[in-house]
Order: structure tokens, then sequence, then C-alpha cells
């Protein structure tokens, strides 16, 4: 058989055929990608709020152990004072009484 004589029919191709499920597949890709990332971002979230509570907690304790060691400084120095002015008493009257002893 002569080639001729085939009725050939040319393929039928349609670029624009597969467009409508490229298309699809993308947005089901770029569904489950936005789906992905608010996951990712919720998790974020949790993990932010725990580190600020954390963060809080340590502030407080922080302040509480500020105000604790102000206050025990704040007495130390009023210890300290009352022990000097007696130290100083002690002395002068120790001194006072050598004195008058030696006239």
């Amino acid at each position: 058989m002569l080639r001729r004589n085939m009725k050939v029919t040319p393929m039928s191709f349609n670029p624009f055929a597969q467009v409508g499920k490229v298309f699809e597949t993308w947005q089901k890709l770029a569904d489950d990608s936005v789906q992905r990332t608010a996951s990712f971002y919720a998790e974020i979230e949790k993990a932010e709020a725990k580190n600020v509570e954390r963060a809080e907690s340590a502030v407080h304790e922080f302040v509480k152990l500020t105000k604790e060691s102000l206050a025990y400084s704040t007495q130390l120095g009023a210890e300290w004072r009352k022990l000097s002015l007696e130290s100083l008493q002690s002395a002068t009257q120790a001194f006072s009484k050598a004195g008058e002893a030696s006239r």
C-alpha cells in the first residue's frame, strides 16, 4: 500500500485541554499550602503565648525579689545605724569613765 492512498487523520491536539486540570491541581496545592501555613502560624501563636506567660512570670518574680531585697537592705541599714550608735555611745561612756578615773 502506498501512503498516498491511505487517509491520514491528523492527531487532534488541543493545548488548552489540560489547562483546567493544571489549574485545579495548582489550586489544590495552593489551598493545601495556605492550610499548612495557617496551622503553622497557629502553633507559633501557641508557643508565643507560652513564652509571654513565662516572661510575665519571670518579671513578677524579679519584682518580688527586688522588693524583698530593698526591704532587707533597709532593715540592714537601720540595724547598722543602731549598732554604730550604740558602739559610739559605749565608747564615749568608756572614755568618759576613763577620763574621770584619771582625775
